[in-house]
């Protein structure tokens, strides 16, 4: 009888032990399972070109099965945070940049990443762009050639204009039988002189996002042009050295 009672513990045991064993982990593999931990992804985004910092946009991570995580950029950066680990399509979108998709593996803890993009301009649009700013505003502070080349890119972007950096600047309409250049640079020949490092700079900083004309698409001199021309009834936004900018 006392064998009988004695095995019987023994198998009630070993069940028992054989229990708690099967529900650790395999040795050696301490990661937990997509989507059980969270972690936080924090990026930074920069023009390819110039290495300036992007001013604005929109960021996203997805993956099928999953509603997703969207941010915006601010000061050429961004932050995911409580992100469930897994592997995603990291979007990111920026006015006047190709965009860029690129998977990334979210693995627990804090990760970084530094990305660049690329302009939807050639070299030779940005030339272009910045040899207008130099017959323009060459006499200008920095701030009003940035603000200058600013609103021509406003120009591509809003839809009463060309959507092309060559079609916005070489514009011309025609009323009452007149033909009227929208840059005087482009009518007097000026704009084929060679850009300052000061122009390109300035292109630079407006396609990375800096407006200082207050989303502006237009300017003139107030000193040079008389009352009774239509840009002065044009909504102003700001007045920079000489020149007053407007919508």
């Amino acid at each position: 009888m006392r064998h009988y009672t004695l095995l019987s513990i023994i198998i009630l045991l070993a069940v028992s032990l054989g229990g708690c064993l099967s529900s650790l982990p395999p040795s050696g593999d301490p990661s937990p399972p997509p989507g059980s931990a969270k972690a936080s992804l924090t990026g930074t985004v920069s023009d390819a070109l110039s290495g300036l910092k992007l001013w604005s946009g929109q960021v996203t991570l997805t993956r099928p099965g999953s509603p997703g995580y969207s941010t915006t950029i601010s000061g050429g950066a961004f932050q995911f945070t409580g992100v469930a680990t897994g592997t995603y399509t990291l979007t990111i979108k920026a006015l006047f940049y190709k965009q860029l998709q690129q998977e990334v593996a979210v693995t627990g803890g804090d990760f970084t990443i530094s990305v660049d993009l690329k302009p939807i301009f050639s070299a030779q649009e940005l030339d272009l762009l910045a040899r207008l700013v130099h017959a323009e505003a060459k006499g200008e502070s920095y701030e009003g050639q940035v603000a200058v080349a600013a609103t021509v890119l406003n120009r591509v972007a809003h839809p009463d204009y060309p959507n092309t950096l060559s079609g916005v600047i070489s514009q011309v309409t025609v009323s009452g039988g007149k033909r009227y250049y929208q840059y005087e640079p482009v009518l007097n020949g000026t704009i084929h002189k060679p850009a300052s490092q000061t122009a390109k700079d300035a292109v630079a900083d407006a396609l990375a996002g800096w407006d200082p004309s207050g989303g502006a698409t237009g300017f003139f001199a107030p000193a040079k042009v008389a009352k009774g021309s239509w840009v002065w009834t044009r909504t102003p936004t700001v007045t920079i050295g000489n020149h007053r900018f407007f919508k």
